[in-house]
């Protein structure tokens, strides 16, 4: 019985082989107008609206198909997006800040190399790792200590200028004082008519010039440095800062002159210990 169902099978199989290699040389060798190509037309013509019929209703189906696609496509697309503007955000990042300290550190080069500086003067580079939990303009500390030769009052400046002294140390770190601070006094003169007082901060973190005497010509713009006085733990002319204001009183001895430092306290970073 299986056999001769399968017999049957491959007799059907041949038989539509058959017809399908006749109907294929005759429809290529008969003429346009012929009875294979009439059939032919009168199939599509009535298949022709059942497929369009067909197209339409599955239209909004593949649309939708092809729009879930396209969206995990774009969502796909949109975190590989995000991955690289967080990387490109990262190197800019990275860029900048080596950029600052490229800044700082030419900055402070010239400091080390210009004239104020005895020649042979030894110098520690540091970084500020912390600032004072109560003002930031009273005390930070630097990643240098004793092993470094660091040693109590040295002066400590930075591209700028003169940022304060060592007022602790550590074998590894040190507490600077900052000029800013109230308990903070550097012996100055005003370049160039060399008029001479006391550089002191304050509780809020204003820098005046003391006991400057009245009869003293001093106005807005001109230089604040070190002056070096005999005994003084900052040579001589370490630029401080620039006079920004003048007052006098008729009853004052001494005049009432503002100094803005030119180290920039809020974004204070690298620095060289002078020792």
């Amino acid at each position: 019985m299986a056999r001769k169902r399968a017999l049957r099978r491959r007799i059907v199989v041949a038989t539509l082989l058959v017809l399908s290699v006749a109907l294929l040389t005759v429809y290529f060798r008969e003429s346009q107008n012929g009875p294979v190509h009439r059939a032919e037309a009168s199939a599509m013509h009535v298949v022709s609206p059942l497929q369009s019929g067909a197209a339409r209703v599955i239209k909004p189906f593949r649309d939708g198909w092809n729009w879930v696609g396209q969206l995990f496509s774009a969502q796909s697309q949109n975190r590989t997006l995000r991955t690289e503007v967080q990387q490109l955000r990262a190197q800019v990042a990275q860029q900048l800040v080596a950029q600052q300290q490229d800044g700082e550190l030419k900055g402070m080069t010239q400091m080390r190399d210009s004239a104020v500086f005895p020649k042979g003067s030894r110098f520690a580079q540091a970084r500020v790792i912390a600032r004072s939990t109560t003002a930031w303009y009273s005390d930070v500390s630097i990643d240098a200590g004793t092993d470094q030769g660091v040693h109590l009052n040295d002066a400590v400046v930075n591209g700028q200028g003169l940022v304060g002294r060592v007022s602790a140390v550590t074998p590894d770190a040190s507490e600077v004082t900052l000029i800013t601070d109230q308990d903070s006094y550097v012996d100055a003169m005003v370049v160039p008519n060399g008029a001479q007082g006391l550089v002191a901060g304050s509780v809020t973190g204003d820098v005046t010039l003391q006991y400057v005497d009245r009869s003293e010509k001093v106005v807005s713009g001109q230089v604040v440095v070190t002056s070096g006085m005999k005994g003084s733990i900052f040579t001589r002319g370490i630029p401080i800062g620039q006079v920004s204001a003048v007052a006098q009183q008729d009853v004052e001895l001494y005049q009432s002159i503002s100094v803005t430092p030119y180290v920039d306290f809020h974004t204070l970073d690298l620095v060289m210990v002078v020792l």
